[in-house]
């Protein structure tokens, strides 16, 4: 059965790592990558991405399944049974992803360390882009608190 997709639980966040590998594990970026690169919407199945991993990185079938099992639970991937397998979809695309994920990283950013964050942000930004940032700042501790 397919379940609605959630918001991606992206909690975690790497600066020394490059690219998706900041917020995803070396594994799991090769997954996503994997099935970014096929035609939006596509269905894989665990087989599709294992032997397509398997000729560079020699890694066990298993590994690959409760991976991409774990990348669902994420909400990275749809998961959808057709027998005998399940089969997989992104939730997102890539580019999709990392708006995203960057879009976390700097409201975390923002709403922990305010006004220093807001500043270093602002030595890049023009005046009515830096006031913009001010005023999102604020948005987004409002919806902090409003969480709480």
């Amino acid at each position: 059965m397919t379940r609605p997709p959630q918001e991606p639980d992206i909690t975690t966040l790497r600066l020394d790592r490059p690219g998706i590998r900041a917020v995803l594990g070396d594994l799991e970026a090769e997954i996503m990558e994997v099935i970014w690169s096929r035609p939006p919407g596509d269905a894989v199945t665990v087989r599709d991405v294992f032997e397509e991993l398997y000729p560079r990185r020699r890694i066990a079938y298993t590994t690959v399944m409760n991976t991409m099992v774990r990348l669902a639970r994420k909400g990275l991937l749809t998961a959808e049974r057709r027998a005998p397998a399940y089969v997989y979809r992104a939730t997102l695309g890539r580019q999709a992803f990392v708006d995203r994920f960057v879009r976390r990283a700097l409201e975390q950013l923002l709403v922990n360390f305010g006004g220093v964050a807001a500043e270093r942000l602002g030595e890049y930004l023009d005046p009515q882009t830096r006031t913009r940032l001010l005023r999102l700042v604020e948005e987004a501790r409002s919806r902090r608190r409003g969480e709480r």
